[in-house]
Order: C-alpha cells, then structure tokens, then sequence
C-alpha cells in the first residue's frame, strides 16, 4: 500500500501560535489541523517529554510529536510541534502506527525543510497481531472493554510505553472507534466527555490528579490477568480465539465481531457444556444468542435440534414462572421448535391446569402469570389451549372450573372472556354447584353470572346467601327481561307465597305480578287480604282471574270487596279497565242494590258502563217478567237503556223464554209490534199451550197484526201455535182466514171469525183486480143480468165497482142478485184460489 503523508511545522509564529510551515495543498485545513497541533493545558513546573499525539481532521489522521520550545526567540511555556497528517480511508487498514511513529522528529527542526513523505507498507490489518503478554497491557484493553463506565476516557500514567499502548489500542479499535479515536498528553483532570474513545499520558509527576478521577487509571505497576472471554480473545489469546470459531462452525455463523463476541460470552461456557447444563435460562439465553448469529433455520441444523432436545427435557416439571422464559424463544431460527414447544405447552397444562387437583398456588402463578396485550407466539399457545378446553363445557371440565373458582377466585375474571356462555354450560354450573359457598367463591361466581346474564345460576346463588324478598330485590336489578320466568322461579320456588307477594306488591315488577297471580290462582286465599286501591294488587287479581280463578274466588265477603270498588271508583280511584270489564259481565255486574248508582255510571267508561247497563237491565226485566208490580228505579241511565237497548238485549238473551218478554209488552207501551214479530222469528224455544194463549191474547190485545201473521206462519194443527192463532186470528185479512176455514188447523168447536164486511171487501178488491177496465166491468156486469143505465159515467172501475158492490149489498137492483155475478165471475176465474175461497164463503154472506 502506497501512503501519501503531508508534513506540518507548527510553532510560534509572530509571537502566536500556528502554521510555520506545510506541504499540505489545502492551507486552510493545514491552519486547522496547526490550531489543534497546541497544548493548551499549563505545562509549568511539570516534568514531561515529548508527547506523542493523535486525531481525526478532516479525511485525515493526524499524528505529532509536540515537545517543549525552550528556545531563546520564543515566550515562555510554547510548544513546538511535528505533524503528520495521513489519508484516514489508509491508516485504519494498518495494525499498528509504528510506521509513523518512525517518521516523527526526535528534535525541534525548524529550519530543515520538509517534503511529502510517500511510504511504502504491505502490512494489513487482516490478521490480529499477538503480543507476547503483558499485564499492563491486559488492563489497558480491560479499560477498553468497559471504556463507557469512564467517561470515555483512559489514563496512561507516566509516558513510558505510551506507544505501545497507542498501537495496542488501534490494532483492536473498530472502524467507527478509529473514526473517534484520539490520544496524546494531559496535566490535568478537567477532561469533557466526548464521543469517542480517548487514550492519554499523564506524567509521573500528577498521578495523584487521577486517583479520584472518574476516568479508567492504568499506572505504571497495574497488572491485569484476563479471565473474561472478550478480554482474552481481545488480547489475542489462542484458546479464546479457537472456542470463538468452534461456536461459529457449530451454529454455521459468519465471523463474529469483537462486539459480537463481548455479547455471545455469556452463553459460551453453556454452549461448550451443552450436555451437562440443565439451567433453563441459561439454555434460553443460548438459544437467543444463536438466533440472533444464525438466524435461519437451515444453518447449525444439529446443534440447535440438541439446544432445543435439551430445552424440552429441562423443562419438565418446572412452575409456569419458570416455563415463561421460553416465551421470547425465537423458534423462526430453530426448525421444527414451535411444534415441540407447543406439545410442551399442552403437556404442562393438562398436567397442572386442567386438573381437579391443581393447587391454588399454580393457579395462581398461570392466570396472574403477567401475559399483556402484547402476546407472543408463546402466550397464543396457552391462551388457545385456555380457550380449547373452555369454549364447550362438559360436566368434568366444569368441575375443574369450579375447582379453580373454589381455590383462586380471581381466576373468573381471567375466563370471563373465553367461557363457554351456553344455556348449557348454565346448567352444568347450576348442576355442578355445591350448596355451601365460601364468601369469595360465591362472590366470584356472581361476578360470573351476572357477566353472562346467567340468571338462573346466579338466581341459585341468591337463594343460598338471602332470604327470599332480599334475593328477588338483587335479581330483579339485573334480570329485567319481561319475558325471563326461569331465573325468578328458582327463588320463588324456595319462597313462601305470602313472601312472593309482598315482595311484588313491593317491586311491581311485571313478571312477579304474574307469577303472584299464579300463586293466587293456586291458592286464592292469598287474595283475602287485598287492597282494591293498589294497581298491584289489582293486576294480581286480574291475572288470576285470566288464569281461570273465579272473579270471588278467595274472598269471605266478595260482596263486601265488590262494593268497596265502587266506593274507590266514586272517590276518584282508578281499577283496571279489563278487571271492571270482567266484574261487569259477571253475577256481579248487577248494581240494582248498590246505593250510589246513579254516581257511579259517571266514573264508568262506555264499554264498561254498557256492560253494566245490560246486566242491571236484565235483572231489571226479568224480575217485571215475573212480577209486573216490580218497582222500577228512579235511575234516568238505566231507564234510557231499557228504552234504548236493554230490551233488544233482554230479548235476545231470553229467545227461548217466552214467559219472560209476554209480561214487558203490557208493561211497555213504547215496545212495538216489530219487536215482538223480531222476538218471535229468533225464538228458539219450545211453545207449551199456555204460552200460546197468551201470546195469541196479548197480540190480539196490543193489535199487533205483523206478528199476527207470523203466528200464523208457525201454526198448523201439530203444534202449539195454533192457540195463539185461534186468539189474534181477528187481525188476519180475508184471503188469509178464508184459508183458515179450509185447514184442519182450528179444532171443531172454534170458528174461524171472518165479519162480513171482510167478505164484501175481498169480493171488491177481487172484481176491482179482475175487471179493471171499464169494458170488461161493463160486459160482465150486464152478463149477470145488470144493465148498462146501472152504471154510473165518468167514474173509474174502482170507484163504480165500490158503488155496484154496495147497492148489491143492499139488494138495490131488481135486474141483477149477487149471486149471478158470482155465477158469471166463475165462469170467467173459477180456477182462481183467491176467487175459490169468496165462493165457498158466500152462503154465510148472500142470498143464493
């Protein structure tokens, strides 16, 4: 290698210091590297050669020789120094600085002239340079190991050997360490703390200066025996260096550097003794180390598949504290690791975890085993494991929970979050749980419950540690479904029913006011004590009454409790509209005895006002059916509703008792014979004959002739309308009683009553029908023997057979009897049945 160096002289110059004179081309960096070329610090009084120094300037290293101007033509205390100044990117390839120390003037030369200097060097700094061992030595390079803890900075005492130690020093420094380096003289303590590292001679004469300096001191009698790898591999010894290559070919790594091999020393006595070390972290510590130099897992194939063998077998039966070293292990560098490590993993837990008679202290040590956030590979393997086994519960796997529970309770809120949350796994807790808790495990258990809205569970746990009242107070704070019976049935079940409902009477929660009204419904003495003021208490009754209780069910005096609501309801009290509507179509219903009447239907709704009103209208009417002296009350509304609809509803609902509606007709005038005819085509009863006469009569009485003629729809000689017929037959026209007289209908000895004027009116509205025209009325007429001046002009055929009729009547005709016309009206319609029944009755009404 051919070195270029450029030389400096610098010293006093007009009575300062700086550049005498260079060979340097730049004579600007030359200037700076001169200002640095000076010893600032006092040199007075102290004895001292000259020093060799050294620094990084510029893409240069500068080296100098600085000695003690005592020369006449300059001041007191300057210095003279000799500067060379080499191409960095050369000197760090060099081992030593030898070389340059040898060009450094032994004497101040100012006057000599001075040239760049080309050296020639084949040495590189390729292979270490052994020296032959020295105890001072060891120590500097001791410094050097640890050179950070001292501010950087190493102190050389007395300048014998200095060179050596510089050369030592450079031959180990790494490029980034040369970059930095300096070294030279120094006569006090006042050092700054710099980057880099700093080696400096301090004479004989201040040793004392350093003593309680915070600087690394090598004195001139120090000697150090190295027993740490670094330092011994450092120092170049072989042994070191021959177990330093022997782990690179076993992990196959790349050289290792200084830096590398400081940091593999702690794991190179674990690796050299791999067979007998059984201390898992430092097993650990080596599987670090080798992933870190050889992190493929294709290289140090053997070695590492013996670390990892021999991590598994020293593993076994260790605690989880233990085990949670390996959880940073790299197992991307070690082939195969990951699955061995899991196996491990699974093994430990089913041994120590899922296990009934796992101790509170591994328990403890696992779930508070410090896992964040954060997981590593590690940590996914126990946690799929934890979830594995508690994501479906079957009855073993819940009694190793609840094992867990009873011995660290804590331990439920480190499941909460993987827990089987299943109806079923609700109930193998509930089957699983003993019915003796201690205080924590409970409370952990709740905690539990509650997390997972297991009701029923946490129900079971309420009836254990409360009474009843207290435990429905807690659950209903939580279980607020109104559709959730489960969890509330399990307390309930263990309660009194007078506890039940106190407690709802209490809450008025909805769920509990249903199943109060079970309660009632099994058991209605529970409703003897009611307060028909509480909307509680009447939403219990009405339940239990939707549940089939009868509406006095439970009641000593359900008069007395009846009443008492319509005195609440008067007050201004409010009562369930579906209970008032339920009291209203029952027996109840009747306010015929209750005082207040006429104030009460103010208070009622409509729907249930009318309720009221049919019922009290009813017993109403049905007592005048009886007995029509009964005493109407003085009540305008239930009058009004008499009129208006009670007796609609009093007959419908008594369409088969007749005996009930015959007496409201005569007590009734308003109630007309469309009523009755309406009454009479629903009427779904049977008939007796006393019912008939007197309907037959009453309708006979009342003229109600469309009844009439209903009557005599339903009448023929089987059955039992045929009396009321006989009775009201009067209001029948002529055609309908003249077929009467033709029936088997009427019994021998009751004649069909048809007056006389009946027949002549039939006769009329016939001939009227019949002969409508004045040509037919007029050839009929003198047919039967009349004559045409009998008949009156300008007059319609109505109005002339009205006047014929009557004077035939009268027998005013000599030409012509009415028993010719009938003679002539045969002929003409004889076939006719309405013309028939005015023959065969005529005898009763003519002359023949």
């Amino acid at each position: 290698m051919k070195i270029e160096i450029h030389q400096s002289i610098c010293g006093e110059v007009n009575r300062a210091w700086g550049l005498i004179k260079t060979t340097m081309p730049d004579a600007i960096l030359a200037k700076n590297i001169a200002f640095r070329s000076d010893l600032q610090d006092q040199t007075s009084g102290i004895l001292w050669s000259p020093a060799i120094r050294g620094f990084v300037e510029s893409g240069y290293f500068v080296i100098l020789k600085t000695f003690e101007d005592t020369s006449g033509e300059v001041r007191r205390g300057r210095k003279f120094s000799h500067v060379l100044s080499v191409p960095f990117k050369q000197i760090v390839h060099l081992s030593t600085l030898e070389h340059f120390f040898e060009l450094l003037y032994d004497r101040i030369d100012k006057a000599s002239p001075i040239h760049t200097i080309n050296l020639e060097i084949n040495e590189r700094n390729d292979v270490l340079r052994f020296t032959e061992h020295n105890g001072r030595i060891a120590k500097l390079l001791n410094g050097y190991i640890n050179i950070k803890a001292y501010e950087n900075n190493i102190i050389w005492i007395g300048q014998d050997e200095f060179k050596t130690a510089v050369n030592e020093l450079w031959q180990r420094l790494t490029l980034y360490e040369k970059e930095r380096f300096q070294f030279g003289i120094v006569f006090n303590n006042a050092l700054s703390k710099r980057d880099g590292i700093n080696l400096y001679a301090a004479p004989d004469s201040i040793y004392s200066k350093f003593i309680k300096s915070n600087f690394f001191i090598v004195g001139k009698k120090d000697f150090h025996a190295p027993e740490e790898l670094i330092e011994k591999y450092i120092i170049g010894d072989i042994d070191a260096r021959n177990r330093i290559r022997n782990f690179e070919k076993s992990i196959e790594s790349a050289q290792l550097s200084r830096e590398e091999v400081k940091l593999i020393s702690v794991g190179i006595e674990t690796f050299e003794n791999i067979d007998s070390i059984s201390d898992l972290k430092k097993l650990n510590t080596l599987g670090h180390i080798i992933a870190k130099y050889s992190p493929s897992e294709n290289s140090g194939i053997a070695f590492k598949k013996k670390l990892l063998n021999k991590i598994i077998e020293s593993a076994k039966g260790k605690t989880i504290a233990e085990l949670n070293i390996l959880r940073n292990f790299k197992v991307k560098s070690f082939s195969g690791s990951k699955a061995l490590l899991s196996k491990l993993v699974k093994d430990w837990m089913k041994k120590n975890i899922f296990s009934i008679k796992s101790p509170s202290s591994v328990l403890q040590s696992f779930f508070d085993g410090g896992r964040d956030n954060n997981l590593l590979w590690w940590d996914l393997v126990f946690e799929a494991e934890l979830q594995d086994f508690l994501h479906e519960l079957n009855p073993l796997k819940t009694t190793i929970v609840l094992n867990w529970i009873e011995k660290y309770p804590k331990i439920v809120q480190q499941i909460i979050p993987v827990l089987d949350r299943s109806d079923h796994a609700e109930d193998l807790f509930i089957k699983k749980l003993a019915s003796s808790l201690k205080e924590d495990q409970n409370n952990a258990l709740i905690i539990l419950s509650k997390a997972f809205n297991w009701y029923r569970l946490y129900a079971t746990l309420l009836s254990y540690s409360f009474e009843a009242k207290d435990a429905l107070s807690l659950l209903i704070e939580v279980d607020k479904d109104d559709q959730s019976y489960a969890a509330l049935d399990i307390i309930i079940k263990k309660a009194k029913d007078n506890d039940v409902l106190d407690f709802t009477l209490e809450s008025g929660d909805s769920r509990l006011l249903k199943i109060s009204s079970r309660l009632c419904n099994n058991d209605p003495s529970l409703l003897n004590n009611i307060d028909v003021s509480d909307e509680r208490w009447q939403k219990i009754w009405e339940g239990a009454i939707k549940l089939g209780s009868r509406l006095d069910a439970g009641f000593e005096e359900p008069e007395r409790i009846i009443i008492s609501i319509y005195d609440f309801i008067i007050s201004g009290g409010k009562i369930i509209e579906n209970l008032l509507c339920t009291i209203s179509l029952s027996n109840y219903g009747n306010l015929l005895e209750y005082n207040n009447r006429n104030i009460l239907w103010k208070h009622l709704s409509a729907n249930v006002k009318g309720n009221f009103l049919v019922k009290t209208s009813s017993v109403l009417l049905e007592a005048l059916s009886k007995d029509s002296s009964t005493v109407i009350p003085d009540d305008n509304v239930l009058l009004q509703h008499v009129s208006d609809t009670g007796i609609n509803d009093f007959l419908y609902f008594n369409r088969s008792n007749i005996s009930s509606v015959i007496p409201l007709f005569d007590r009734f005038p308003h109630l007309s014979d469309d009523y009755l005819r309406d009454y009479l085509m629903n009427f779904s009863g049977k008939l007796t004959d006393y019912q008939s006469l007197s309907l037959g009569k009453m309708v006979l009485k009342k003229q109600f002739v469309n009844s009439a003629y209903y009557i005599h729809s339903r009448a023929d000689k089987n059955n039992n309308w045929k009396y009321a017929l006989i009775e009201c037959h009067y209001l029948l026209d002529f055609i309908t009683k003249a077929g009467l007289v033709f029936t088997n209908i009427f019994p021998k000895d009751k004649k069909i009553n048809i007056p006389s004027d009946q027949w002549w009116y039939a006769l009329e509205d016939f001939v009227t029908e019949y002969y409508s025209n004045g040509g037919s009325l007029t050839t009929a007429w003198i047919r039967a023997g009349g004559k045409e001046a009998d008949l009156k002009m300008n007059s319609t055929p109505a109005e002339l057979w009205s006047f014929l009729l009557k004077k035939l009547r009268r027998d005013q005709f000599k030409s012509i009897k009415t028993y010719k016309l009938l003679e002539t009206i045969r002929k003409d319609y004889g076939n006719v049945q309405q013309f028939k029944n005015i023959y065969k009755l005529r005898k009763n009404y003519i002359k023949t």
